[in-house]
């Protein structure tokens, strides 16, 4: 750290200033520390208006770095401050029905989280292990702006106010997480088109996402780590917002495999996709596993780390198991 640099704690603390001037006397400002998946603490900056009982946060981790200087916080304070105001709800979100079970079963979901990175939290939590991941409880909430984007995570004291069994709570969740957030498996080449040709025009045959389809040979970028030839599909649901769980959805896999008639390796790529790749295009299981834990460590924000796992779906067994 130079002379003229700052700390994370002067870097908040400018942050919070540049905000209060710039917000007004109708709002709070406020720092606070969140623990997020994998164990990872992220600080947010929060500013909740007057009368609105929600107070939207912006994590600034990322936006530091060691050599920060006065300048360039004012800078991060301006992201910040144009980040609360997209986020920013003009009337209250409406949780009346949040303590009420027979309303609250009708949303909740479930999402998959890596078991060994979470084992305080899945001391609060319902949940259901499944090999090295663990499906925990959520409710989305469901008013703009954060449509399927902000979640209640369930822990046992909702569980215990509703006066409902881990079992039962497991259950219903379970069945509500693939109605209300549709699988859907594209391949490799769709999703990159769709990434990088967003410009494209309407109705363009490049534009297009077919279920299952393959784009032609022409040269477009890669997913990180994989190798050119091998066919890879991407498993998630419609609004791609904690979409492995897709891949214990009823019949996915089984539909999936049948159509390419052979099994297929399952890579875990971050809480919100899965990567989907024929059994017969892999020769060495052990680059595999390479492959996603090089992925993690560069490609995948901590928190959004699912597994260093491989697994693989046997359709004669109709089952998942982990490499």
């Amino acid at each position: 750290m130079n002379n003229n640099s700052i700390s994370f704690t002067s870097f908040t603390e400018s942050i919070m200033s540049d905000l209060k001037k710039k917000l007004g006397s109708d709002y709070t400002v406020f720092s606070h520390t969140v623990k997020k998946n994998n164990g990872v603490e992220l600080t947010g900056v929060a500013a909740r208006k007057s009368g609105c009982n929600t107070s939207p946060s912006v994590y600034i981790n990322e936006l530091y770095h060691e050599n920060m200087t006065c300048e360039e916080a004012k800078s991060a304070a301006e992201q910040v401050y144009m980040a609360l105001k997209k986020a920013e709800v003009a009337e209250d979100i409406d949780f009346s029905g949040f303590s009420e079970y027979e309303k609250v079963k009708k949303r909740v979901v479930v999402k998959l989280i890596n078991a060994g990175k979470n084992k305080e939290l899945l001391e609060q939590v319902p949940h259901m292990l499944f090999h090295d991941l663990a499906l925990v409880v959520y409710y989305p909430v469901r008013e703009l702006p954060f449509e399927g984007k902000a979640i209640v995570l369930i822990r046992h004291s909702h569980r215990e106010a509703w006066k409902v069994e881990t079992e039962e709570l497991l259950k219903v969740a379970i069945s509500n997480t693939p109605r209300l957030f549709p699988g859907k498996i594209e391949s490799m080449e769709s999703v990159m088109r769709q990434l990088f040709s967003s410009d494209l025009e309407e109705g363009s045959v490049e534009k297009e996402l077919v279920e299952l389809g393959i784009c032609g040979e022409d040269e477009i970028p890669l997913y990180p780590g994989a190798k050119a030839g091998i066919p890879m599909y991407v498993l998630s649901n419609e609004q791609k917002l904690y979409g492995a769980v897709c891949m214990l959805y009823p019949d996915i896999l089984k539909k999936f495999t049948k159509r390419i008639d052979q099994d297929c390796y399952i890579l875990p790529s971050s809480v919100h996709e899965v990567i989907l790749v024929p059994a017969g295009a892999i020769a060495n299981e052990g680059e595999l596993k390479e492959t996603v834990t090089d992925i993690n460590r560069t490609q995948v924000a901590e928190d959004e780390i699912l597994a260093d796992s491989v697994y693989y779906y046997s359709r004669c067994n109709d089952k998942i198991i982990m490499i």
